[in-house]
């Protein structure tokens, strides 16, 4: 199943693809395996929960959800349970890479500045190179690392941007309300070349 932490949900979305919003949720229901098994979808609270009902006990098919149990019948289902699931979430919830308003404020600034977006090197990635578009170089680089990267007791994720600039003005930067300014100046270096 795919990873929701960097996706939003969109309700427009949700409805087009066929959920029904009772009270404050939204329910779908599908049929697996030639109307021997029902998935059940529920979005609520923002959280997305699940389940498979064989339809012939109507009861929970569990199994799905254990990892350990394989077998042909249970693996064919949970197949057929984790691609309706994965299909959902992409059909249903937008991608957010960047999770912090800083970054993104960054990159809108960059984008409207610019009208450069950031290129990602994998899906499931949040690192991204910015690049000139009149040369390809990159003027910088959005990444997702852990705080003990950067001298932290921490292993929490923070996202950062690396950028290029002048030797002579690395120990001017104290301050960190300039970093639009080292933007401008990171894209006309790499401009010049």
């Amino acid at each position: 199943m795919k990873d929701l932490n960097k996706r939003k949900i969109n309700i427009k979305k949700l409805l087009k693809y066929g959920f029904i919003k009772k009270d404050n949720s939204f329910y779908y229901e599908d049929i697996l395996l030639k109307n021997q098994f029902k998935i059940i979808v529920i979005y609520e609270n923002n959280i997305l929960d699940s389940k498979v009902i064989d339809l012939k006990t109507n009861e929970e098919y569990f199994l799905v959800k254990i990892k350990d149990i394989n077998g042909e019948y249970v693996g064919k289902i949970r197949e057929l349970y984790l691609n309706k699931i994965d299909e959902i979430i992409d059909n249903c919830f937008d991608k957010e890479i960047f999770k912090y308003k800083q970054t993104k404020d960054i990159v809108g600034y960059i984008e409207n500045n610019y009208n450069v977006k950031p290129e990602f090197l994998w899906d499931d990635d949040s690192n991204s190179a910015i690049r000139c578009p009149d040369n390809l170089k990159w003027f910088g680089i959005i990444m997702t690392v852990t705080k003990d990267k950067l001298g932290f007791k921490s292993h929490d994720l923070i996202e950062i941007i690396d950028l290029k600039i002048d030797a002579d003005e690395i120990k001017k930067l104290v301050d960190n309300k300039i970093i639009f300014k080292l933007i401008d100046k990171s894209y006309n270096l790499v401009k010049k070349n």
